[in-house]
């Protein structure tokens, strides 16, 4: 299959505008080395851009966890969402984070970006059988050939205390998996994924709730 987009991947938000700078560079493949500023920076990332748009791939930038980032990078990345020619925009971005960029990107501070927002989608929590899917999907890519390793009470358990958030859902399957390995169990069983939530606080509150709903 043909590629239709060229991509550009930054993990880490913790960055200072000139470090995001760098990172965008280096995955586009830019060099930004004798950049003295961000002005300069700026400049070497459009000269690439324009260069990589002459292939007719639309060039996107995708970050992750946003919300961690500090205003002043937002900032730099609204710069950076400027870089344009006179019939088309140079760079598209996509940021995924945490419900607390909603909250972050609301403020005044940060007007002038979420002014250039044109589409946001926040993700529902995962339902009872999605959790389970999601599950055996990660379990498949990681390897796992055999047909059942999260007994029916792990996964629903699962599911109550991680409220269907996948990275909690990652976090205490992990936890569980752990537990069962430990105790000499081929299944990850309730009871696993009851000593993973009493180790997560984030999940407690998910599981108090279920646990009142069903009277134990």
């Amino acid at each position: 299959m043909a590629e239709t987009h060229t991509t550009a991947y930054v993990p880490n938000p913790l960055l200072e505008p000139m470090e995001l700078y760098c990172a965008v560079a280096e995955e586009l493949g830019a060099e930004v080395d004798g950049a003295t500023d961000s002005h300069h920076a700026l400049k070497r990332i459009a000269q690439r851009l324009i260069a990589l748009g002459g292939s007719g791939r639309p060039v996107v930038l995708c970050i992750d966890e946003a919300q961690a980032m500090s205003d002043h990078t937002l900032e730099a990345l609204r710069l950076l969402s400027n870089l344009e020619t006179e019939k088309r925009k140079l760079l598209h971005i996509v940021l995924f984070g945490q419900p607390e960029l909603d909250a972050r990107l609301a403020g005044y501070a940060l007007r002038q970006l979420r002014q250039r927002i044109v589409f946001s989608y926040r993700l529902p929590a995962l339902g009872r059988q999605e959790v389970a899917d999601y599950v055996n999907h990660r379990l498949q890519a990681a390897g796992f050939q055999g047909d059942t390793l999260f007994a029916p009470s792990a996964l629903r358990k699962l599911w109550y205390a991680s409220r269907g958030i996948p990275r909690l859902v990652n976090i205490l399957a992990n936890k569980a998996m752990l537990a069962a390995f430990g105790q000499g169990d081929g299944t990850v069983r309730g009871r696993h994924v009851r000593s993973a939530i009493i180790d997560t606080d984030d999940a407690r509150r998910g599981w108090l709730s279920w646990v009142r709903g069903v009277g134990i």
